[in-house]
């Protein structure tokens, strides 16, 4: 008797990443607007209400979506895909945090230092957030946002690039 993995043309010996990515469904530049859209939301909701907490809606939807795509190895090549996409400079893509904020938030009220500084915020979440913690009890536990651009500051480095 065949095995069922072999009758279906699966070659059992190869390894599972192999086999998991085939049966990947793949991620269209339709879902790509869909998420994109999705974070554009949360930052026009977070300027609909002028709350002092209101940003972490926005950040929230930012480090959902990075963290998602690093979950499957492609934060880099989709952050790139997603500046392209915006036809915006793709120098940033090597930060995917940065570069979803650059791509959804408006660029004439976010400038530089604060996207720089909210990513380093975020790039702080991924190394030290519990799973279970929401983001914005977490940077509130940790002494706000401009604490934890300074804890990642001192223990990265700004110029530190994620692990790829």
């Amino acid at each position: 008797m065949i095995a069922p993995a072999t009758a279906v043309g699966i070659n059992p010996a190869l390894n599972r990443s192999k086999r998991f990515s085939k049966d990947q469904v793949p991620y269209s530049q339709k879902a790509l607007t869909q998420d994109l859209l999705r974070v554009r939301n949360a930052w026009n909701e977070c300027q609909a209400h002028r709350e002092r907490d209101a940003i972490y809606g926005f950040l929230t939807a930012v480090f959902d979506l990075v963290m998602w795509w690093k979950a499957q190895d492609r934060e880099i090549s989709r952050a790139h895909w997603a500046l392209k996409l915006k036809r915006l400079d793709v120098l940033h893509a090597h930060e995917p945090f940065g570069a979803i904020i650059l791509a959804t938030a408006a660029r004439q009220k976010v400038h530089n230092r604060t996207r720089s500084k909210w990513a380093r915020v975020l790039r702080y979440a991924a190394q030290y957030k519990p799973a279970g913690e929401p983001l914005a009890g977490f940077v509130q536990r940790s002494g706000g946002i401009n604490a934890c651009a300074a804890r990642f500051t001192c223990c990265f480095g700004r110029r530190r690039q994620t692990a790829r």
